[in-house]
């Protein structure tokens, strides 16, 4: 009798110092990962009138977030970037951020209540302005670079 105690106390023992000690987390732990998704997005809303209900489709260029928490929940949450797309019977239109472009691109009220945008003119000496500080930021690269140009 007194043996088979001493086997159950030690077999006890073992079996206590065999399991893993598992401990409460104090904070929540979630793994997360950035990264880009490019690829076709269709949106129906499910909710509201019928005559509102409009089905959204186009291509997109979003931020992607996914996060994994400690306890195997996943989530995957996509931005809004940059979408060319469709939208009921409207026009094709380029968003960025969920905001039309051709609404980035006006300026403020002006005091009649026309939007007051920039015009073609400026436009094109925006744009000839900043080829020139690329064409000028390259050359500035190119001559501190002493093997930029290839001598012969």
């Amino acid at each position: 009798m007194k043996r088979l105690m001493i086997m159950a106390a030690i077999g006890g023992q073992l079996m206590a110092a065999a399991q893993p000690a598992l401990a409460a987390e104090f904070a929540e732990q979630r793994t997360q990962q950035m990264g880009a998704f490019a690829g076709l997005r269709v949106r129906m809303p499910l909710d509201g009138h019928v005559e509102q209900r409009q089905l959204r489709a186009g291509l997109a260029l979003a931020p992607a977030m996914h996060s994994r928490a400690m306890n195997g929940e996943s989530r995957l949450r996509i931005g809004e970037g940059l979408e060319l797309g469709l939208a009921g019977d409207e026009p094709v239109h380029l968003s960025l951020a969920g905001t039309p472009v051709s609404q980035l691109a006006r300026g403020p009220a002006g005091p009649d209540g026309r939007r007051m945008g920039v015009s073609t003119l400026g436009w094109i000496a925006i744009g000839i302005g900043a080829a020139a500080i690329i064409v000028v930021g390259a050359a500035a690269l190119c001559a501190s670079d002493h093997d930029c140009l290839p001598s012969e």
